[in-house]
């Protein structure tokens, strides 16, 4: 796990040298943000939005006036609440936590603002971590109990991601984006039931600076 952590890393700041040497108007930086995570697909019904964070690095990589290429390495917290059918428990958060490698394109409409662009691109996600947080409020506390699921989750995840962003001219930017998943996040050892899916779906809301 750790192997493949540092080969993202590796692979990302080899690619950022390389752009920097040729681009002299390349930047780089890093971004945080709210996300808004739900799942899509089958048996989703009761399920609520789990609020979280996602934090990260972000570049950028100039084509021409109009358009530009963002890479971003990310660390996101996602899932889902909702109520438990586990004996003296209330309710449960379904905790995915992914490591994600969006590709955005990003496309500079200066006749409308300078430093709007609108934004599209796939992306390829790890899970790092899957597991279920039971919760129960016991004589004014809280109880808590954590069941790891990660065998059942799938370790590819991968995405799409729509949204339009604002750059300012000292390097700080503010970001909105949908990322619909497209793979089915469901990996269960011997269910055959090929029609059983869900998906990821998350509304992101960043800021960052690139220097």
């Amino acid at each position: 796990m750790i192997k493949k952590i540092y080969f993202i890393v590796l692979v990302f700041g080899f690619c950022s040298k390389i752009s920097n040497a040729q681009v002299e108007s390349f930047e780089m930086g890093f971004k945080f943000g709210i996300n808004i995570a739900d799942l899509e697909g089958d048996e989703t019904k009761g399920f609520d939005p789990r609020t979280s964070i996602h934090i990260g690095l972000a570049a950028e990589i100039p084509i021409n006036e109009y358009l530009a290429i963002q890479p971003e390495l990310l660390y996101s917290f996602q899932g889902v609440k909702y109520d438990s059918e586990e004996p003296n428990f209330e309710k449960e958060t379904l905790k995915l936590d992914y490591i994600y490698l969006p590709v955005i394109l990003k496309y500079y409409p200066f006749y409308l603002a300078p430093g709007f662009s609108i934004e599209a691109g796939p992306q390829v996600g790890y899970s790092m971590t899957a597991e279920r947080e039971l919760k129960n409020t016991v004589n004014g506390g809280t109880e808590k109990s954590d069941i790891d699921v990660k065998d059942i989750i799938s370790d590819i995840d991968f995405g799409a991601n729509f949204g339009v962003g604002y750059q300012f001219e000292v390097g700080f930017f503010l970001q909105a984006r949908y990322s619909l998943g497209l793979s089915n996040i469901i990996d269960i050892e011997g269910f055959d039931d090929s029609n059983f899916s869900q998906q990821n779906s998350i509304i992101q809301v960043s800021t960052g600076f690139k220097f």
